[in-house]
């Protein structure tokens, strides 16, 4: 974690506070909630898809319920419904055809994943990378956040299978719970730490510099999810308001918190590294001017 002292890191906060209503950060997030809603299904096709042929894809339905108290009900009925639907119709064989539809899932996953690096390059103050280079980014980003998410599940089938092995009883059980909650947060800060790093059109910042604002955004997604989920099931009866689209309309409202969260992350990120003389990139250190970054480039002073 930099070294900026209690000034420096509030100064940062301060800062990027700021930021989020001069950039229109909530705006952004807007359109990234609404290209993630598009992209959230054929990404789930994606990672179902690719379980199928290596485990069991069920896997997937007991972590989701693991999630549910961070989703208004309606939102998690969807996700869950489709996921159960995905499960039952997965192979696992891959032909010709399986690999043409994985391949398209992908393809329609990575717009999410594309509008958040557009996001990314908006916090970081850097152009954004043309539409071939953006769309190859985007969708190598998605294949990378697919993998985390099967190698998490994966550990989710075969470390209960290990801890079979040994005659730990009741702590073996309680291992296994707290197992589900540990792979959860693995599962986001990874996720968040593959989008700070490779996500925004710069030379990528050691990971001291993506830490802060990943710890911001995963405890805050925690408790504002978990917040909206029981406004939602006391208060705010969207299906009153809304029809037959409510449900949509929680799920995109759950989605451009979650959106935001990871945006402003990524600015408070931005805010610390622009506080620190120090070459915050990976590579050999650089003076300042060279970095190929231009949180790293600019330094701004702490003020007293």
């Amino acid at each position: 974690m930099p070294a900026l002292g209690l000034r420096g890191y509030w100064d940062a906060v301060r800062a990027s506070f700021a930021h989020v209503g001069e950039n229109n950060l909530a705006l952004i997030s807007a359109g990234v909630a609404f290209f993630s809603m598009l992209s959230l299904f054929p990404g789930l096709a994606a990672l179902i898809a690719v379980l199928g042929l290596i485990s069991d894809p069920v896997v997937v339905i007991a972590q989701l319920e693991e999630m549910r108290p961070f989703m208004p009900n309606d939102v998690y009925e969807i996700l869950n419904g489709q996921v159960v639907s995905l499960v039952t119709t997965s192979s696992d064989k891959l032909g010709w055809a399986g690999a043409l539809s994985l391949f398209l899932a992908l393809w329609s996953a990575r717009a999410g994943v594309g509008a958040m690096i557009t996001g990314l390059n908006s916090v970081y103050n850097e152009k954004d990378r043309n539409t071939a280079k953006h769309y190859f980014r985007a969708l190598l980003l998605t294949i990378g956040l697919v993998a985390v998410g099967i190698i998490s599940l994966m550990s989710l089938v075969v470390l209960p299978v290990v801890l079979a092995f040994f005659p730990l009883g009741f702590i073996g059980t309680l291992l296994v719970e707290a197992l589900r909650w540990i792979v959860a947060v693995a599962v986001l800060f990874a996720g968040i730490g593959l989008l700070y790093r490779y996500g925004p059109n710069r030379k990528a910042a050691r990971i001291q510099w993506l830490s802060v604002g990943a710890v911001v955004a995963v405890v805050f997604w925690v408790i504002l999810s978990a917040g909206f989920s029981y406004y939602v099931a006391n208060f705010g009866n969207y299906n009153q308001v809304y029809g037959s689209i409510g449900a949509v309309i929680a799920m995109l409202i759950w989605l451009w918190i979650s959106s935001f969260l990871v945006l402003y992350g990524a600015a408070l990120n931005a805010q610390i590294e622009l506080r620190t003389k120090k070459d915050s990139t990976i590579g050999p250190p650089k003076p300042a001017g060279t970095r190929g970054a231009y949180a790293a480039d600019k330094i701004i002073e702490i003020e007293s």
